[in-house]
């Protein structure tokens, strides 16, 4: 956005940003929670005032996304790991505790897509009545019908190990991760999921945040 980080907007009359809803949240569930990042954003988040012993701001230099998440990975002496985009907001269920407890060799916190979310997000078939086992995903294709969409993961390094850093994006492991034979599950969130990395999906996440304040106000007469 001009230059602006996306994960510094503001999403509360307190002026929280995107990404420190998310650190917040994972630091209930979570040791250490690891930000790669450019060197100057780096400088952004530590300005935030988080507490440096268990969020780590981590600059470097990477082509893609996996890259960032596989070096993260060589830096950590941890077995599992939550990830999240810090340009996004959950509206209503949280997906951590979920996440945190799952057991799996992939997790993926899922909800139901919105017509205006097609093609910009990795869509996800459920195998099973219970949408629980992930059988089939596909990265943002716009002629794809499944109806619910990945938005945050935790995954173990078995599924580290099928990854391949030159991809763009995580969520092109996970059909990999099926054909190997790692058990991949999902959870549907209540509630609606924001990409916050376009103006008008911003807007939107604003509208339904002042929507949800009016009628909590109105309920308190």
């Amino acid at each position: 956005m001009r230059g602006l980080p996306k994960f510094l907007l503001p999403c509360d009359d307190e002026y929280l940003t995107l990404i420190e809803r998310h650190v917040l949240g994972l630091l209930e569930v979570c040791d250490v929670v690891w930000i790669p990042t450019t060197y100057l954003n780096s400088q952004l988040i530590q300005g935030l005032g988080l507490d440096p012993r268990r969020v780590v701001a981590l600059p470097m230099s990477t082509k893609t996304m996996s890259e960032s998440v596989l070096r993260v990975a060589s830096l950590s002496s941890s077995d599992r790991f939550i990830m999240a985009m810090p340009d996004t907001y959950f509206f209503g269920e949280q997906p951590y505790t979920y996440l945190s407890a799952a057991e799996s060799d992939l997790a993926l916190a899922c909800w139901k897509i919105r017509p205006e979310q097609k093609g910009k997000l990795g869509q996800v078939q459920f195998g099973d009545s219970e949408q629980s086992k992930v059988s089939d995903s596909k990265d943002k294709e716009v002629e794809c019908d499944y109806d619910f969409f990945w938005g945050a993961m935790q995954f173990n390094r078995a599924f580290i190990g099928v990854a391949n850093p030159e991809v763009a994006y995580s969520g092109i492991w996970i059909n990999p991760a099926i054909s190997k034979g790692l058990l991949v599950e999902g959870k549907v969130m209540e509630g609606q999921y924001f990409d916050c990395g376009t103006v008008n999906e911003y807007f939107s996440l604003l509208d339904t945040l002042r929507e949800a304040g009016a009628a909590r106000d109105s309920s308190d007469f």
